[in-house]
């Protein structure tokens, strides 16, 4: 059984010794420079552990010995799950992990640009000391829009009452239990959007979500309001909201995740000021990475028993 770690994961010693039980491991803790490179990494593999690097159907037709596919993150659209399920390969997510990181990086976001945080910590370095050029605005009494009531929209709801703002959702599957039990109001998108102080994005990128929130949806939100994308870049239409922060049609926006990954360093998001940006980090804690690799790993030794768990293309099984 030959297993490949085809791309940068977090993989400490005791998970290495757990795959190394399972069969024969090869690691690379890079990034492939081409498809070429990726291809030869995993063309003998029979497991593969992928992090964010695409696997594609090309990638598919030179991996002939290949089982499975465990995926190091909840996020799948960088599989070509149609090419995998026609080769018979289960590809598995960890699906269960970083509610409590991503939510928390939603406020991140939110406190910083409403307190002006990284506009104070470059003046202030640059000698600038005078409390007026500082004056930002509390989370208390505001209203946050969550787009999504998953696992993470739900954790940003319970933190936002926290903060005692006022929450409003929209969501693909609203019904009044949950609007009960959440403590918030239930709101179309354009009533969302133009009520909403914060609007963050909590959605799987599906052709439903490609780009929701282009050019006509920034125009309904405030002037004062923001828009925090930490879910998939592709979401929001890149170009649009550009312009919108150009002009400053809204006071900001919070990205972790963009159209293009890694972000080009000639992206105009580079030069705005009202904007704050990280490499796809909303994730990134110590303790959502070990949980992350339990769970990855989980899904490769049941594979290896016969269970399978966490399939996202169970008609695989059929097959």
């Amino acid at each position: 059984m030959k297993i490949v770690v085809a791309d940068p994961i977090y993989l400490p010693e005791e998970y290495r010794k757990k795959l190394e039980v399972i069969g024969q491991l090869r690691i690379f803790d890079t990034m492939p420079s081409s498809l070429d490179e990726f291809i030869e990494r995993i063309k003998d593999a029979d497991i593969i552990l992928i992090g964010r690097y695409g696997f594609s159907n090309e990638a598919f037709l030179h991996a002939k010995n290949l089982k499975m596919i465990s995926v190091w993150q909840t996020g799948y659209d960088h599989i070509d799950l149609d090419s995998a399920t026609e080769n018979k390969v289960i590809v598995s997510n960890v699906s269960g992990y970083a509610f409590d990181s991503v939510a928390e990086m939603v406020f991140a976001f939110a406190l910083n640009l409403f307190r002006r945080v990284h506009i104070a910590d470059s003046k202030i370095r640059k000698g600038m000391f005078d409390w007026r050029d500082y004056v930002g605005n509390q989370l208390m009494g505001k209203t946050i829009g969550v787009i999504g009531t998953g696992n993470i929209g739900i954790r940003v709801i319970q933190i936002a009452h926290g903060f005692n703002m006022n929450v409003i959702s929209t969501t693909a599957h609203p019904n009044p239990q949950k609007e009960l039990r959440l403590g918030v109001k239930l709101v179309d998108l354009d009533t969302l959007l133009s009520e909403s102080d914060i609007v963050t994005l909590h959605v799987p990128l599906t052709p439903d979500t490609e780009k929701m929130i282009g050019e006509a949806e920034l125009a309904k939100m405030k002037s004062s309001s923001i828009l925090i994308n930490t879910s998939r870049g592709k979401v929001v239409d890149e170009a649009a909201l550009i312009k919108t922060l150009q002009e400053r049609k809204i006071r900001g926006s919070g990205l972790d995740v963009f159209e293009n990954e890694p972000l080009p360093e000639d992206s105009a998001l580079m030069e705005l000021d009202n904007v704050v940006l990280t490499p796809h980090i909303a994730f990134l804690s110590e303790e959502s990475l070990e949980e992350c690799t339990y769970i990855c790993i989980e899904n490769v030794e049941k594979f290896v028993e016969g269970e399978p768990q966490n399939i996202v293309n169970p008609e695989v099984l059929g097959k």
